[in-house]
């Protein structure tokens, strides 16, 4: 979701998908038909999400091998809500997705540093693609709520061509997706699967009675400096980065005191901006849109020659072999 609310194409894929002609929607959503509209407010698109669920009596609105009777997201979150930690919750809950959505092939995947979670349907079988957007939110947003936490993806996998709106997929997950990919899949820091679950009982069932506006509206749980930090500078413009003053007035606070807060959390300003840049240049390449010139120039670098030194040092290979070996 940007600033501006949700992308068309997503709310018409959802009414798309449960295949409704009432009329209540319809009218609720001119957008749909208007020429020249590229987003819908985020209280509305809640609203015909709502009345989606009740028209097709499916959670995953006839997207699925099955249908998921309502009440499912309410049955599953509720065994999440005990795990010890995220692992815990996450083996939960691709377990549960697999029975309960026909995805019958999804997993979580731990190597070395890395996890991933993947959506898959048995061989012959696919994944739509509205489906995939769904189910990556909320895999992507549900459990960093449980967690009180910033997860920020390593990689996005999704496997369809690159669409039209694309470029909607970076205010969604903070990351490019690499499409026409085998499966579908989102990918993490591994350190992240012992942080407890620190939600209560009480606290999902306020998040349920919401539901699903804390998926659309998508609140950055990172409490941190350095994730408060980091967030200004993934949604800020890159002209702006060189300097920690300008992001220490953002957080409302002076630049000694946002210094010595992430010195006590093991981090620096610097090291957050390059971090950035380094995601930043990665899904570029992966993504495979722009040349290593535009996207030198993109990100604020003098020129081309000090991004790929740059990029070498955070990744171990220069761009132009990097994109070579991940460009699906």
């Amino acid at each position: 979701m940007s600033a501006n609310g949700v992308a068309i194409q997503f709310v018409r894929a959802a009414v798309a998908s449960a295949e409704t002609t009432d009329l209540d929607i319809r009218r609720a959503l001119p957008a749909l038909t208007r020429p020249g509209v590229t987003h819908v407010g985020c209280a509305q698109t809640v609203e015909v999400m709502r009345d989606l669920w009740r028209h097709s009596d499916d959670e995953l609105l006839r997207l699925g091998p099955r249908p998921i009777p309502p009440g499912t997201f309410r049955m599953i979150s509720l065994g999440l809500i005990h795990a010890p930690d995220l692992r815990a919750a996450l083996e939960r809950m691709t377990e549960f997705a697999s029975i309960t959505t026909g995805f019958s092939r999804s997993r979580l995947v731990v190597d070395g540093a890395t996890c991933r979670i993947e959506i898959a349907a048995e061989p012959g079988g696919r994944v739509p693609p509205f489906a995939a957007e769904i189910m990556l939110a909320l895999v992507h947003r549900f459990p960093a709520w449980l967690v009180a936490r910033r997860i920020a993806p390593s990689r996005l996998e999704l496997p369809f061509p690159e669409p039209e709106y694309s470029d909607e997929y970076l205010p969604v997950f903070g990351r490019m997706p690499v499409f026409d990919a085998p499966a579908v899949s989102i990918s993490f820091d591994a350190r992240h699967l012992t942080a407890p679950v620190v939600r209560k009982e009480a606290d999902l069932l306020r998040y349920l009675r919401r539901w699903p506006a804390d998926l659309i509206l998508h609140r950055d749980y990172g409490t941190t400096t350095s994730a408060r930090v980091r967030t200004v500078l993934e949604r800020g413009d890159t002209t702006e980065w060189t300097r920690a003053d300008d992001v220490a007035a953002r957080l409302s606070i002076s630049p000694q005191h946002m210094r010595r807060l992430l010195r006590q959390e093991g981090t620096s300003f610097q090291r957050i901006r390059e971090e950035v840049l380094r995601d930043m240049a990665v899904a570029s390449l992966e993504r495979g849109r722009e040349s290593i010139e535009e996207i030198s120039s993109r990100l604020g670098f003098s020129e081309p020659s000090a991004f790929r030194r740059a990029f070498t040092r955070w990744v171990g290979s220069p761009p132009g072999e990097y994109r070579a070996r991940h460009t699906v």
